[in-house]
This record gives C-alpha cells, sequence and structure tokens, in this order.
C-alpha cells in the first residue's frame, strides 16, 4: 500500500463561526472559504487548514492519500490502527495510529 502526505490539516471544533474568528483575527489566516459541508478553508503558503465541525477535538488531523481506500483501511486495522470514523469515499475516514496520532485517509481520484 503506497500512502502519500497530503498538505491538509483539520482541526475539529463544536463552534466552525467562533473558531473561524479566532483564526483570522488573532492567527491572521486570510480567505476562508466555506465548504458545502460546512466546514471553512484557511489557506496558507504551505497547507490548507480546514476547521471542521464536531463535538470531539481530535487535535490537529493529518491527512494521507491513497489510491484505494478500503484496501488502505484493510491495511492499517492489520498494522495496528484504530478507526475513529469512516464515512467513506469523499468524507472523513479518521484513523488513530498505534501511537495516538489521528490522521484522516484520502482517496486520490
Amino acid at each position: 500500500m503506497k500512502y502519500k502526505m497530503s498538505r491538509n490539516i483539520g482541526f475539529q471544533v463544536e463552534d466552525v463561526e467562533k473558531a473561524q474568528h479566532f483564526y483570522q483575527t488573532v492567527l491572521g489566516l486570510q480567505q476562508p472559504e466555506t465548504t458545502e459541508v460546512k466546514e471553512v478553508e484557511f489557506k496558507t503558503e504551505h497547507n490548507s487548514i480546514f476547521l471542521i465541525p464536531g463535538k470531539e477535538n481530535l487535535g490537529p488531523v493529518m491527512e494521507v492519500y491513497v489510491n484505494d481506500l478500503e484496501e488502505a483501511k484493510q491495511h492499517l486495522i492489520e498494522n495496528g490502527c484504530e478507526i475513529v470514523r469512516w464515512e467513506g469515499k469523499g468524507r472523513d475516514c479518521y484513523v488513530r495510529d498505534p501511537f495516538g496520532m489521528i490522521f484522516n485517509v484520502w482517496e486520490e481520484k
């Protein structure tokens, strides 16, 4: 299984609007874009930071790209990872690695 690191980082937050205000006014991130699923995207020089609605703060969520989402799921489980949330292709697929870090697995087109 081949994995490629994405430039996307997600922050799951309970109140996206308040978080958006903080990241814009306090940290100075510019040009937020709202997606169809009520996420907010801030583009920086090196990556995109997404504010994702949710009740559980999972910390920063890295993202990796794969060619086959279901094959990656099986491979990760076999290697000690735990599925946190698996919504399928084009949606959040969060995995906790054996060291406690959470990342999103995204199938590349």
